[in-house]
C-alpha cells in the first residue's frame, strides 16, 4: 500500500505532561468521525498493521464502540478487546531509529532522518487507510517532543492539555508507576543540563519538589519548542475546560480544523467530568508553594 499524502495532512496531536486531563480531552476529540489514532493493538503488537481493520468493525455506520481507557469513568464489558486511542509507545519505538528514544527522551533539538521520516509516514497512511478514516490522530503524554514531531508531520496540530501544577503534582505521586520509577530518579533524559542535574540530586528525595522539578521541565520545553519552531498549538488549561467544557471542545475543533460532529457532543454529554484544582489540598501550604516555584519560569504560571 502506497502513502497517501492526503491521510496524513495537518494531523491532530494531543500532548501534555501527564496527568493534566490529556486522555480525556483526547477521548472525546478522537470520537471524530473522520479520525484515526494508534490504538491499544498498536501497543500490543507493533509489528503488526491488519488490526486496523479492527476499527471498522466495531465503529462504523451501523454502530460506534469506541474502547476507553479506565482511568475516570466506567467503561463497558470487554472494554479491554474494543480498539481505542492509546500512546503506543511500543509502536513508536519500533518506528524510529535506534538511536531515538521517543518513550523517554525530550527530543531537543533532534529530528527523524530522511529513511525514518519517510517511513513512518508511510506506516501512519496505512493505519489511517486500515482504519477507513481521513485524517491520524494521536495522543502523547511527557516532553512535547514537539520539534521531533514536526520533522515527520511539519503541518501538525498540537493541542497541549496543562493544569494547576499542585494538581498534577498530587496526582503523580500517588500513581503506582511514578512512586516506583520516578519519584526520585529522572524519567524523561535529555533535557537538562549540568546545574539542572546538580538541582535534582540535591532535591530528589522529596517526591515533591522531585516530581514539580521534572513537569515544570516538560512544561517549560514544550513551549519553548513550540516557540522555536512555529508549532500550531493550542493550551487548553483543564480546569478552564472543566468550567466550560462546550467552550474548550469547540476551540479544540476549531485549531483542529474538524467539522462540527454530533459524535463528539454526544461524547461530552456522556462523561463525568472529575477533577478541580482542589485535589491539590492534600499538600501542606509548604509544599504547595515548592511546586508553584518549579513553575514560575513557565508561562501561565509565572
Amino acid at each position: 500500500m502506497r502513502t497517501d499524502e492526503s491521510l496524513i495532512e495537518a494531523p491532530v496531536i494531543v500532548i501534555g505532561p501527564g496527568r493534566s486531563g490529556s486522555t480525556l480531552l483526547s477521548e472525546i476529540v478522537f470520537v471524530h468521525e473522520s479520525l484515526a489514532w494508534p490504538s491499544n493493538y498498536s501497543e500490543w503488537r507493533p509489528a503488526i498493521e491488519w488490526h486496523n481493520h479492527l476499527r471498522r468493525l466495531t465503529d462504523n455506520r451501523f454502530w460506534q464502540l469506541s474502547g476507553e481507557k479506565a482511568q475516570l469513568n466506567r467503561t463497558r464489558a470487554l472494554n479491554n478487546l474494543i480498539p481505542r486511542p492509546a500512546e503506543a509507545y511500543p509502536f513508536w519505538e519500533h518506528l524510529t531509529d535506534d538511536e531515538i528514544d521517543f518513550s523517554r527522551g525530550f527530543l531537543l533539538n533532534e529530528t527523524a532522518s530522511d529513511e525514518s521520516r519517510e517511513r513512518i509516514r508511510a506506516t501512519f497512511s496505512r493505519l489511517v487507510a486500515r482504519q477507513g478514516r481521513e485524517r491520524l490522530s494521536m495522543k502523547l503524554t511527557g516532553p512535547g517532543r514537539i520539534g521531533f514531531l514536526q520533522s515527520i508531520f511539519p503541518d501538525a496540530r498540537f493541542i497541549n492539555v496543562v493544569r494547576n501544577p499542585a494538581t498534577m503534582v498530587n496526582s503523580f505521586i500517588n500513581v503506582d508507576f511514578w512512586r516506583d520509577s520516578g519519584m526520585d530518579k529522572l524519567w524523561w533524559t535529555g533535557g537538562y543540563n549540568g546545574e539542572e542535574l546538580k538541582e535534582f540530586e540535591r532535591i530528589r528525595h522529596d517526591p515533591i519538589a522531585a516530581t514539580a522539578f521534572q513537569l515544570a521541565k516538560v512544561v517549560k520545553t514544550t513551549e519553548e519548542e513550540a516557540e522555536a519552531v512555529g508549532a500550531e498549538m493550542l493550551t487548553i488549561d483543564y480546569d478552564d475546560f472543566l468550567n466550560n467544557p462546550r467552550l474548550g471542545v469547540s476551540a479544540m475543533l476549531q485549531h483542529a480544523r474538524l467539522d462540527d460532529s454530533d459524535r463528539v457532543w454526544d461524547k461530552l454529554a456522556s462523561l463525568k467530568l472529575h477533577g478541580g484544582s482542589g485535589r491539590h489540598r492534600d499538600l501542606s501550604d509548604e509544599q504547595y508553594e515548592t511546586v508553584m516555584s518549579m513553575f514560575a519560569n513557565s508561562a501561565g504560571y509565572a
